[in-house]
This record gives structure tokens, sequence and C-alpha cells, in this order.
């Protein structure tokens, strides 16, 4: 999925340019107009000021017009800079970029400094005040132009960068949309009808794709597989991983009749598979609908608990999490659920939910086992498990997931609650 993602980000649209097409002949116009008419104050404004100062009291029209060629040519030069050169050294580091800018307006005025000086030799000799100055103001706005091409350079590299960043997260976004539809595919949608018998689940990714898992299963003799699993962490590296467990479980839970035997060899396949890293708990839960038989072995998961007549008890044989690739060997257990009795399997993302006022305080075991011992006592299944979401949801305040969150309830109907 990760190459899909990069042939697609490569694959988008170009983005639109910074200027429309004709723009640039628009903009010339506008620029050249400007120029001329800043030239021409520029040009009257030192005249003015030199013929006020100097002992030599006599307004020369030829400035001015040497003023406006000059602005003129400091125009041009910037707008072909701006528009087709300076592009082109968009890998020359940045420092040195904004040299060129300056050298090539600063370039600019002297040139047409040069051009005004040969089309009038004399002036040199008959009005050198009025020609410095005249060179000296258009040198700072040669400068003053150049800065403010500098920062449109600087705004236009930072659009364009910020442009390209939300196309790359565009382009993820819709990765993981994709990731989410999938991955809710190979969850089960709806629960299996047994007569006797109801079953609700919830499973709630803290991101858009979650490493949470759950499966039934049908298995030899009428029995059912309950698994619910937990890859440590979340994203799409988990989602992979919880793909994968999932296959496998649903691979080889037919012909494994014991849950421990099954999660050793659950463990064995991701130990030579994954090469390290990410850790799964894992409950397998296999129940006989005749009889309320259950046989289950837990890989590092939270004990999955009875809801009895007044009483919990917690189903806590097993072994480590899914992918050591060490330590003793799965342990697995029995148990009977009877009549009117339920049976709760999660994932951390419930008992370890942080307080919306408090985020070192965990919803914690005891406040579920609370909750499930608290009467009244629930008419069914949906029933029990809407008050552990009710739970999660006033003690987090609502706010946004820290873990993936699913529950898995079970209940053995009292006899005549058949439906």
């Amino acid at each position: 999925m990760g190459e899909q993602a990069l042939a697609r980000i490569h694959t988008l649209p170009p983005r639109a340019p910074l200027v429309r097409p004709g723009g640039p002949w628009r903009a010339l116009l506008i620029w050249t107009l400007g120029a001329a008419f800043a030239g021409g104050l520029l040009g009257v404004a030192v005249q003015i000021l030199v013929s006020t100062l100097s002992e030599q009291r006599q307004f020369d029209w030829w400035f001015v017009r040497m003023s406006i060629l000059m602005a003129e040519g400091i125009t041009l030069t910037t707008f072909i800079g701006s528009r087709y050169a300076f592009p082109q050294f968009r890998a020359v580091p940045r420092l040195l970029r904004y040299g060129l800018i300056l050298l090539t307006v600063l370039g600019g005025t002297i040139v047409v400094s040069v051009v005004s000086v040969i089309s009038r030799p004399g002036v040199v000799v008959t009005r050198p005040l009025d020609l410095l100055a005249l060179v000296t103001a258009n040198m700072i706005l040669a400068f003053l132009i150049g800065g403010a091409l500098i920062a449109w350079d600087q705004m236009q590299t930072s659009l364009e960068r910020a442009y390209d960043e939300l196309r790359i997260k565009e382009a993820f976004e819709r990765e993981m949309r994709l990731a989410r539809d999938v991955q809710q595919e190979l969850l089960p949608a709806v629960a299996p009808e047994i007569p006797g018998w109801e079953i609700a689940f919830i499973c709630r990714p803290a991101a858009a794709v979650g490493g949470d898992t759950f499966d039934f299963l049908e298995l030899p003799g009428g029995k059912i597989g309950i698994t619910v699993g937990d890859v440590v962490g979340k994203g799409i590296a988990a989602a992979l991983l919880m793909a994968n467990v999932q296959a496998l479980a649903r691979a080889l839970a037919p012909r494994e009749r014991d849950p421990a035997s099954l999660n050793r060899h659950l463990s064995e396949s991701l130990s030579r598979s994954r090469g390290g890293g990410r850790l799964v708990t894992f409950a397998y839960v296999a129940l006989d609908p005749a009889t309320g038989e259950i046989a289950y072995s837990l890989a590092g998961h939270h004990p999955p608990l009875i809801v009895g007549h007044g009483e919990l008890r917690s189903l806590d044989r097993g072994g480590l999490p899914l992918g050591v690739g060490f330590g003793p060997p799965y342990e697995g257990g029995t148990d009977r659920l009877d009549h009117g009795e339920f049976l709760v399997i999660y994932t951390d993302g419930l008992v370890e939910a942080p307080a919306h006022d408090d985020p070192d305080d965990q919803l914690g075991t005891d406040r579920v086992r609370e909750a499930l011992r608290r009467p009244p006592r629930p008419a069914g299944a949906r029933e029990l498990l809407e008050r552990l979401i009710a739970l999660y949801d006033e003690f987090t305040g609502g706010a946004e997931a820290a873990d993936d969150m699913t529950i898995v309830v079970v209940l053995r109907q009292a006899r005549g609650d058949a439906r």
C-alpha cells in the first residue's frame, strides 16, 4: 500500500501556476506604466532638489526623461528576472540566489545609467551633481525593488512548498480512507445468529485505521471461535499486521482443537515473518453453543470477564504476547457459561482510556468491573455493551481516543428468552 500511495502522489495533477496565462503581459504593462510615473516623479524631485541646493538653478527635462528611462530599465530587468531567470535558480542556495537577484537589478541600473550618459556625454561636466543625484536615487530604487523581489521569491517559495505538502497530505488521507474501508471489510459486519445466544460488538479505531481485530470463526462440531487481538500501536503498519494475524487465525483455527496450540502456532509464525518490532496481544475463545462450554487461551491479553448472577470471574490462562519468540508454553483454560451469563472480551483501549480532566488517570479494570456489576442487570448483550460505551465516553469526556477500543459481549440467554 505504501508504494501505491507514493505512485498516486506522483500522478496527481500538477499544481496550478501562480500566474495565470496571459498574466505576465498584463503585469508588464502595469509595471511599465507604474515605473514611468515613479521615474518621472523621481526625476522631477531630484531636479527640484538639486536646483534648489546648487547655484545653477536650471531645470533640465533631460534628467526627467533619463529618470523615466532608468525606472523602465530597472522594471524590465526585474520583470524578466522574476518571470524567467530566477525560477531557473531554485536549486541554488538561498543566499546565493538572493545575491544574484540584487546583482541583476543593480546591473540593469548601471547599464541604463551608462546609456543615459552616452546619450549626453557633456552632462558629466556640465551637471555632475544632478547626474550623481539621479544615479544615486535610481540605485536606491533598484535596491528597494530587489528587496521586494526577494520578499516575493520567499513568499512564492513558501506557497509552493505549502501546496506540495497539501497535495501529499491529501494523497495520504485518500490512502488512509481506502485502507480504513479495506480494514472494515475484513472485520465482521454482523455477529453470527445462534439460537439461545446474543452477540454484540464494537470496534472503534483511534486513527483512520487501527490495530485491533476481532472475528467469529466457524469451527468443527458446530462450535464458534471468537478472537480479539490488539497490535501494539496504530496506523497502517498496525493494520497490516492485524490483517495478517486475522488471516492466520482463520486458517489455523478450524484444525487446531486446542486454543493454546493455536496461540503457539500464531506466535511462531509471527516471530518468523515480522522480523521483530511490534507485539500482538490475542484472546481466543472456542464456544460450544449447545452446552455453553468454552475453551480459551490468552496471549498477553487482558483477561475476559464472565458476568454471572451477582458475581464476576475472569479467564486468565495463557502466555506472552504473540511474536515474542521465547518464554513458557501457552496455557489453556476452560469454563462454562450458564443461562443468563455474559462473556466480555475487550482490548486495552477500554481499560487504559485516560480521563478527560487527568491524563494520568485511566479507566481501569476496577471501574469496568463495577459497571458490569451495577444494577439493574442488562437485559441483553447490546444493553451491556452500551453501558460500557457510555462509561468510556463519560470518563474520557468525548476526547479523541488515545488507543483503539474493541469490545465483544456474548450472552447465553436465560431459558425462555431465546429470540
